[in-house]
């Protein structure tokens, strides 16, 4: 039988194999960090939520204090998409 492997192909599979290990690797730093990252994003604004809510603070309050929190336009015309203020006199239009 001859053998699938032969001793002078190992360096060649290991040329090739540890780019593509390595390349895995932090793909997959990349994406268990970012998922970590979204659940404690999560957990935190639940907690604020939480906080909120106990203090006795209206719905809108707490929509408005997240909005600002997170630069989102608020119904107000306070803020743009972009975050910044709108021009004086400028006017606003309906989302």
């Amino acid at each position: 039988m001859v053998p699938l492997i032969a001793a002078t192909d190992v360096g060649q599979i290991v040329a090739v194999a540890l780019p593509i290990l390595s390349l895995l690797v932090v793909l997959m730093t990349v994406i268990l960090t970012s998922h970590h990252r979204k659940l404690q994003r999560d957990d935190m604004e639940a907690t604020l939520k939480m906080e909120m809510i106990q203090r006795g603070m209206s719905a809108e309050e707490i929509e408005r204090v997240l909005a600002a929190r997170v630069g989102l336009p608020t119904q107000h015309g306070r803020r743009d998409v972009r975050g910044f203020a709108p021009a004086p006199g400028a006017v606003q239009r309906e989302t």
